[in-house]
């Protein structure tokens, strides 16, 4: 692949892109969509790579794997040829996790790992969530999705959409749940963690405890706003990620 489209990147992928790499993983339910208002915010010198996991969107019709190690390993078989460094991995809330996952999964195999892995709002592996979300009757799950502005008011109205929306999100946080790392050795790479004050599925607090998973450095930023206020370009989040997840120098 050295130009084209693969099913794994949303959008033309052109593996001769120079400058910085950053590939970003979304949440729980969600697609590489996600990230389609990133682009212009972010400096020339970035190439933006959304990740398009399986089940969803554009691949709506694709089997998604049944535990986070499987779904890890998919990926790295599909994109090692674009993780050439330097690159930085983010992840939010359950794509955070699967950025971790990946870069063990990457590490263990004796792979360039990525410049960093920038995280936010997510738990670290060995703290569980205190409500088995994935288990959680259809209102439940949908009011939770309402309570953590997960879901756009103007979508709910679209039935057999927020049915689709749900099965996928409850697929997502079941691997979450259930991923165990094989080793807690910290990987050789810089994390840095985005976390908000106002984060009612990650207290701040949570966040701090991703320390314990690398050798390399450890940076954080918080800042106001809700679980999913790293998705505001304009917001102060999405301001650090720039700022700082990016300086790969």
């Amino acid at each position: 692949m050295s130009s084209g489209r693969t099913p794994w990147i949303l959008g033309p992928v052109d593996e001769r892109a120079g400058g910085e790499r950053l590939f970003c993983f979304p949440h729980a339910g969600a697609g590489a969509s996600a990230y389609s208002s990133w682009r212009p915010h972010l400096p020339d010198s970035v190439a933006l790579f959304p990740v398009q996991l399986p089940g969803r969107e554009t691949r709506s019709g694709d089997p998604v794997p049944d535990t986070l190690d499987e779904l890890s390993e998919q990926v790295a078989t599909a994109l090692l040829p674009l993780l050439r460094p330097p690159y930085v991995l983010f992840g939010h809330s359950f794509g955070g996790l699967l950025v971790y996952a990946l870069a063990r999964h990457l590490h263990e195999r004796g792979h360039p790992l990525p410049q960093r892995l920038i995280i936010s709002g997510a738990r670290p592996p060995h703290l569980a969530a205190t409500t088995s979300y994935h288990l959680l009757p259809h209102g439940e799950l949908l009011d939770f999705l309402r309570a953590t502005n997960g879901i756009p008011a103007s979508l709910l109205r679209h039935e057999e959409f927020v049915l689709r929306l749900l099965q996928v999100l409850r697929t997502d946080l079941r691997l979450a749940a259930e991923y165990v790392p094989a080793t807690a050795e910290p990987l050789p790479c810089d994390i840095r963690i985005l976390t908000s004050t106002d984060d009612p599925v990650v207290p701040a607090g949570l966040m701090q405890g991703w320390r314990d998973y690398t050798a390399g450095e450890f940076g954080t930023h918080r800042a106001a706003g809700d679980h999913h206020a790293v998705h505001d370009v304009t917001g102060e989040l999405f301001t650090a990620l720039v700022r700082s997840g990016l300086d790969l120098g």
